[in-house]
């Protein structure tokens, strides 16, 4: 997905899916930006800045495009964008994880990022940490179940850990279908 363009595509299932935001992980998109499609669609991407790596954002219809208050591309893996209604505001956090591979210090840090970010969230918000996580939260979770309830699938992978102590230590609920 390293061209713009190619959200055209994403945006035809939206239409087809009643989607209204949906949140892209691994772009592989360079620099920041905010993109207007002629639609009405719009999408906000935080990307590295040299390198086709990484890069996160939501894509959006044109009225929740109206709602976000703005947008913080944090780094090629984090992205914050709040958005308020009438009845409520919300603050997304986009993000894409570093995958088992990847070494310790990477993984740390990229969760040190993430709990920055979501400290600047204002405490009447609602919270959404979407995108991928790389984490395989399995079956067996019993010590977990606080924030994962009996929703895991398949075997654990080593990420599993470092999402389910940091869901735990922050108070999160974890959710989806491949968390």
């Amino acid at each position: 997905m390293n061209q713009i363009f190619k959200t055209d595509q994403f945006v035809k299932e939206m239409r087809q899916y009643l989607t209204v935001i949906l949140v892209l992980s691994e772009t592989r998109w360079t620099l920041n930006g905010l993109e207007k499609f002629s639609d009405g669609y719009a999408i906000a991407f935080s990307g590295h800045l040299f390198v086709y790596h990484a890069a996160v954002g939501p894509l959006m219809s044109q009225l929740e495009h109206k709602a976000m208050t703005n947008w913080n591309p944090v780094n090629e893996r984090i992205m914050t964008a709040p958005f308020v209604s009438n009845r409520t505001k919300m603050t997304f956090i986009a993000c894409y994880a570093p995958t088992n591979d990847d070494d310790e210090e990477e993984k740390d840090a990229f969760y040190n990022i993430l709990h920055s970010a979501t400290k600047d969230v204002p405490k009447h918000d609602i919270l959404c940490v979407v995108g991928d996580l790389n984490a395989k939260v399995g079956a067996d979770h019993q010590y977990c179940l606080e924030v994962l309830g009996s929703h895991g699938i398949g075997e654990i992978n080593e990420n599993d850990t470092l999402l389910t102590d940091y869901a735990l230590s922050n108070d999160w609920i974890l959710g989806g279908r491949n968390v």
